[in-house]
């Protein structure tokens, strides 16, 4: 079963930025980057942006990393967990889509409790009101290749735990390799595993959770250099975008 939350991430190492240009010694060429809070629409068509990112999460998972069970004729991988409770952080640079994830509230039919539920041994932290599960985290391929640092990762953490202390989360879940473990606790994130890793598609992989605080984000803010939020306060809860600023 192809179906993990988050892909292989790039390591990531301290990111210097220029507030409103977002430039790290010209690897974004003077754009501005921008943070996207998009929900799902319950019903209609999806807006532009949330389409481009299901085309390139089924480039990246589908075609790239060969998650076959999420092929579809269309090319877009959509799930049963793209629905209305949805909530999609995306990543653009210019008009570039360059990256995204997906928060689902535990409280509403989510991946890990549904597709994972054997990876999960141990209770949750708290009641799943409380918790979200973060899914589909990905970096477009080509921002990566041949460079050390990952500027997009550390832009997506950040603005996964701004996003998770603005709704009131107190813990997130995922599942995946136990390199995101490393990266995790790498930025400074306290990590517990739900259960024992078991092997998924021939490699270990480890549901757990990540403590929410504002601790949290301030260590991973720490570790990539980004300094300020990148999420306005505007864009939270209303399906906005915020510029991003680091």
């Amino acid at each position: 079963m192809c179906r993990w939350l988050l892909g292989d991430l790039p390591i990531f190492s301290r990111v210097t930025a220029v507030p409103n240009a977002c430039n790290d010694a010209g690897s974004f060429g003077g754009k501005v980057m921008q943070v996207h809070i998009i929900r799902a629409p319950i019903s209609g068509e999806s807006p532009p942006l949330l389409e481009e990112n299901y085309r390139l999460r089924h480039k990246i998972f589908v075609d790239l990393q060969g998650w076959n069970d999420l092929r579809r004729p269309d090319g877009r991988d959509v799930d049963d967990f793209d629905n209305a409770d949805a909530t999609h952080i995306l990543l653009t640079d210019g008009d570039e889509l360059v990256g995204g994830s997906r928060i689902t509230p535990l409280n509403r039919p989510n991946l890990l409790q549904t597709v994972f539920h054997g990876l999960v041994l141990g209770d949750l932290p708290a009641d799943p009101s409380l918790g979200a599960d973060w899914t589909r985290f990905y970096v477009r391929p080509d921002r990566r290749e041949g460079r050390r640092r990952a500027p997009e990762s550390a832009a997506l953490f950040c603005a996964m735990m701004e996003y998770a202390l603005a709704e009131g989360f107190t813990f997130i879940t995922f599942v995946s390799s136990l390199s995101m473990v490393e990266h995790g606790t790498s930025v400074g994130w306290r990590i517990t595993p739900l259960g024992a890793p078991a092997l998924v598609d021939g490699k270990a992989t480890v549901a757990a959770w990540i403590e929410v605080s504002e601790q949290a984000l301030y260590n991973v803010r720490r570790a990539t250099g980004m300094s300020h939020a990148l999420i306005p306060a505007s864009a939270l809860r209303r399906g906005r975008s915020g510029v991003l600023t680091a």
